[in-house]
Order: C-alpha cells, then sequence, then structure tokens
C-alpha cells in the first residue's frame, strides 16, 4: 500500500482511541480509583470497554502499518538495522496485544478488588514493556532514516520525540500523562503525513544529480 493512505488510516484509528479512552473510558482505567465504583463502570459499560480494547488493537496495527510502509520506502533493502528493527516492532506488539487482551477481556470478571489489582498489574506490565519497545522502535527507525539523510529532520523530528516520551512507562504507568502526550504528537505526525501532496524522493541524490543535469543542458 501507498505510505499516504496508511499515514490517514493510522492517524484516524489513533486519534479515535485517544478520544475515546479520555472520553469514555476514564473511569475504568483510573487504577488509583476505588475498585467499587470501576466495577459498577464495568457491570453497566462492557461493551464499551471490550470496544476500547479492540480500537486499541486497531491502533497497534496502524502504528505497525505505518511504520513498515515507511521503512519500505525509504530505507535501503536488506540490512540488518532494518531487519532488527522490523524484529523489534514485532517483539513491541507482542507485548502490547496480550496487555490490551488481558484488561479487556478479563477485568470485567474480576471477582474483588484483589483480583482486579494483579489484573492491573499483569496488563500494565505487558503495556509499559510494550511501549518501552515501541517507543525504541520508534525513534530508532526515525533517527535512521534521519542520519541516512532519506529524509529532512523536521519531517521525523515529532514521531522521535512520541517516541521518546513513551520510553519511561515501565516505571512510570498508570501514570499515563507521558505516554498520552507521546500518542497525542504521534497522531499529529501521522497527520502531517497524512495531508503532503508530494513526498521526498526515495533517490534524493539521484534527484539532485537528474536535476543538475537538466539546469546544464538548459
Amino acid at each position: 500500500m501507498r505510505l499516504t493512505p496508511l499515514a490517514r488510516f493510522a492517524a484516524s484509528i489513533l486519534l479515535v482511541v485517544l478520544l475515546y479512552g479520555l472520553l469514555l473510558l476514564r473511569v475504568p482505567l483510573a487504577v488509583e480509583m476505588g475498585w467499587d465504583v470501576r466495577m459498577a463502570w464495568l457491570g453497566q459499560n462492557r461493551l464499551l470497554w471490550m470496544l476500547g480494547g479492540w480500537l486499541t488493537l486497531a491502533g497497534v496495527f496502524g502504528w505497525m502499518a505505518f511504520l513498515v510502509a515507511l521503512m519500505h520506502v525509504y530505507s535501503p533493502a536488506m540490512r540488518v538495522a532494518t531487519m532488527l528493527q522490523s524484529g523489534l516492532m514485532l517483539l513491541s506488539a507482542g507485548l502490547l496485544i496480550p496487555g490490551v487482551i488481558v484488561w479487556m477481556a478479563l477485568l470485567p470478571s474480576a471477582a474483588d478488588g484483589e483480583w482486579a489489582a494483579f489484573i492491573d498489574r499483569l496488563a500494565l506490565a505487558f503495556l509499559g514493556g510494550g511501549l518501552f519497545m515501541a517507543g525504541t522502535t520508534t525513534a530508532w527507525i526515525t533517527l535512521d532514516l534521519a542520519l541516512l539523510q532519506k529524509l529532512p529532520w523536521l519531517w521525523l523530528l515529532p514521531g522521535t520525540i512520541a517516541a521518546a516520551l513513551w520510553l519511561p512507562s515501565p516505571f512510570l504507568l498508570p501514570t499515563a500523562l507521558p505516554a498520552l502526550i507521546g500518542l497525542a504528537l504521534l497522531v499529529g505526525w501521522f497527520g502531517f503525513w497524512a495531508t503532503r501532496r508530494t513526498l521526498p524522493p526515495v533517490y534524493q541524490e539521484l534527484s539532485s544529480d537528474l536535476l543538475q543535469s537538466i539546469r546544464n543542458r538548459q
């Protein structure tokens, strides 16, 4: 698939995830809140909770799809670094997905506050590790492309900053403010790519040589 449609999909689905969580899931996601309040909400809004989980999984896919397309278009093929980045991306998803599923499937069935606290800790452990790996992967890819001079620094810097805000997640969760700011920046970064009518050429050095050749002929 082309890069721009994937950027539009990623920006759209992650924006929905961000707004859905902030507007509709504030109570069940408030781990520090008393379990009785959360249990009452989950008992009345189980479908909303499950839908939030599925939207988050779609958001993980959107993030992966855009980065895979970005690497496919601009990273030199068959590089060890590119293959390692792909593997680290899969590892990130392999932590994020179980964290979402554990929370989505098990929390509404928690019998008491102690069992709910165990589920929260398990889910947050997966999510914290997944966000750390996702931040590492995203930052590595963006910095790598910038150092290779495949893309302008300003096109990649927002993604790098967003990724850096995910790195402390294993140590900060359930305090999610840095991760939420990083997610908002990532939505803006994907939105920037989604609205570009033209993208930088893949082989900029060849394009520069061709342009110089045309000028010389004139």
